[in-house]
């Protein structure tokens, strides 16, 4: 550096630079602040809203998620309730057997071959409600002097009687079923009623 250089460095060390502010450009720039802070603040409610959006969204599938698995377990639950509820006659026909069989037991206890043959007969119905059993199928309890419900009874007739409170079973004409939770069957009963 030279020694001119020097002298001009010092001599524009004094000076300041002096900056024409035009009070026109004043108002442009509140302007631009006034309109930069509003564009702020709708970008800033754009965001809360797609933030809400994606918060919905997100609640949303979760909730179909957990929706769709408890779908499927109750698929796989239930899966067998056809063929349970079909199978619900044959066990009424082994029922009636039994039952049936009762009425004439002299005659059958007098012939082994007979006595054998209702054995067998019970021991299927019996096997057949071990099953059923086994893969969550119950009978629904009902029996004479129970109270009467509807979410597992049905009656299928009123009877007048002093001897039975009112709304009590009188009389059960066919086993309900459970399958885990669900009914399949009602009951078939007999109601009392006053007289």
């Amino acid at each position: 550096m030279t020694m001119e250089d020097n002298e001009l460095i010092n001599e524009n060390k004094d000076v300041s630079p002096t900056v024409h502010v035009d009070k026109k450009d004043c108002d442009s720039s509140e302007d631009d602040t006034s309109a930069m802070l509003q564009k702020i603040d709708s970008l800033k409610k754009e965001v809360e809203l797609l933030r809400d959006t994606i918060l919905r969204q997100a609640a949303e599938s979760d909730n179909l998620r957990k929706r769709l698995v408890k779908e499927k377990g109750d698929a796989e639950k239930y899966a067998n309730t056809r063929i349970a509820r079909d199978l619900l006659s044959v066990i009424d026909n082994f029922e009636r057997v039994t039952e049936n069989s009762k009425d004439i037991s002299e005659k059958i206890n007098a012939d082994k071959a007979l006595k054998i043959f209702f054995d067998g007969v019970d021991l299927c119905g019996k096997e057949i409600l071990v099953v059923f059993k086994k893969h969550g199928i119950t009978v629904v309890e009902a029996s004479e002097g129970d109270a009467f419900d509807p979410r597992h009874h049905q009656a299928m007739c009123e009877i007048e009687s002093n001897e039975h409170n009112p709304g009590a079973i009188i009389k059960v004409f066919q086993n309900g079923y459970v399958y885990h939770d669900r009914l399949l069957r009602p009951a078939m009963v007999s109601v009392s009623k006053k007289t």
